[in-house]
């Protein structure tokens, strides 16, 4: 019969080993333990008022080498690291598409209107935290460095790390509580947006003064990422808004095949250069929607 001496849990097969060649059934296996215990913790969380994305942060944290994965036995079988990579390519495609929709809803009218106020709460929003980081890194540096490498580059990683908005959690919890169209959601998901651009550049200078490279890495990847802002601003979205146009969507006609070809290679190539360019992947799909 074909496929009979296919290796199986009935030949004696490890269900979950896993196999770079055949990482499906691990996948799945750890899918569904994530999407059971976030599922779980978010019953009881939830009575607490808390959105379901506190539930996932807890989840990965039990899930992880804090709790769980300290285990040996749980981690090489379950979570070993060989397949910890096809958790994190779903996990960050999932991401790109998840923010393309929260682009997508937010109104531009309204950001317009609240750009001044969002940059200054932006501006807030790094200054203070870099400061308190600055601040906490002279008493971390011998206990964490036991004074090895250079002060300048961990004071820089540790405000850095302070200033940087978990952009993609702010959107889920304003998406769950419907404020993402409300004046102050789209002040709070500008604010975050320039925030996190300004603080990946940051850590691009980090990195770069770490790697003995030149500073003016980060002043590069600023400027290519505002160059590839400006760009679909007033180069693709007129052409992007002429072809929906023509072929009716903005009219109510329902989308094509090639409008939605045209919409997910826009996302992705946008999500491959801020990627490239040293800025998150999810910031390129953010930028389409």
């Amino acid at each position: 019969m074909a496929g009979s001496d296919s290796p199986s849990i009935i030949s004696g097969r490890n269900p979950i080993k896993f196999s770079t060649s055949d990482p499906l059934t691990l996948f799945i296996v750890q899918l569904l333990i994530i999407v059971c215990l976030c599922r779980f913790l978010h019953f009881f969380l939830k009575r607490l008022y808390q959105p379901s994305v506190i539930s996932e942060i807890i989840g990965g944290i039990l899930l992880g080498p804090t709790a769980l994965s300290r285990w040996k036995a749980f981690a090489d079988n379950v979570f070993p690291k060989a397949s910890l990579v096809n958790l994190n390519l779903v996990a960050n495609f999932g991401l790109v598409l998840f923010l393309f929709m929260v682009g997508l809803e937010l109104d531009p009218r309204m950001l317009k209107r609240n750009m001044s106020r969002g940059i200054a709460i932006s501006a807030a929003g790094i200054v203070l935290p870099f400061g308190l980081g600055v601040a906490v890194s002279y008493a971390l540096y011998s206990i964490l460095m036991h004074s090895e490498g250079k002060f300048v580059n961990f004071l820089l990683f540790c405000g850095v790390a302070m200033a940087i908005t978990a952009f993609p959690v702010l959107a889920r919890i304003l998406t769950e509580r419907n404020l993402l169209k409300t004046t102050v959601g789209s002040m709070c998901m500008s604010a975050a947006a320039v925030d996190d651009v300004v603080s990946w550049c940051l850590l691009a200078l980090v990195i770069a003064l770490t790697n003995n490279s030149s500073g003016l890495t980060a002043l590069w990847v600023f400027l290519a990422g505002l160059g590839w802002v400006l760009f679909v601003i007033f180069a693709v979205r007129p052409v992007y808004l002429w072809y929906l146009r023509r072929s009716g969507v903005l009219s109510g006609r329902e989308p094509t095949q090639m409008v939605l070809f045209v919409t997910f290679m826009m996302v992705m190539v946008s999500a491959f250069y801020t990627d490239a360019i040293g800025i998150h992947a999810i910031f390129g799909g953010f930028l389409i929607g």
